[in-house]
């Protein structure tokens, strides 16, 4: 009995496992396909020390695709002034349709400038 509790304990997890796609720069400008219901946490390095940070936008006319949209930043566990961390910018999956997701690593106050600036953009195909 406690060895069928183990089993179905390790294959609940790993399906929940499933509904969260993480995402990295690596999966800039590629197409992803995801399911209604899972969940995406695209991962970028951050250092709001120095004024820069990440900023998303999704169209408006896209937005119903996606929900559940948080943003968070993660400090590095150091004894260092100044460390970076990482910026997670989450959402679920709730209608089928595209989404385009465009970041952009800037400091909010200076003049947008699209040639230096460091961008990434994921195109998320909801089925």
């Amino acid at each position: 009995m406690k060895k069928l509790f183990s089993i179905l304990m390790l294959i609940a997890l790993t399906a929940c496992e499933q509904d969260i796609v993480y995402l990295s720069e690596q999966d800039s400008n590629r197409d992803i396909a995801l399911s209604i219901g899972q969940t995406a946490v695209i991962t970028l390095a951050e250092n709001p020390t120095t004024g820069y940070s990440w900023e998303f936008k999704i169209e408006p006319e896209e937005q119903n695709v996606v929900g559940n949209i948080k943003e968070k930043y993660i400090h590095q566990k150091t004894k260092l002034i100044g460390a970076g961390g990482i910026k997670e910018f989450s959402f679920r999956i709730k209608n089928s349709g595209k989404v385009s997701i465009d970041g952009y690593y800037r400091r909010p106050w200076e003049k947008t400038d699209n040639k230096n600036e460091q961008s990434v953009h994921y195109t998320i195909i909801a089925k």
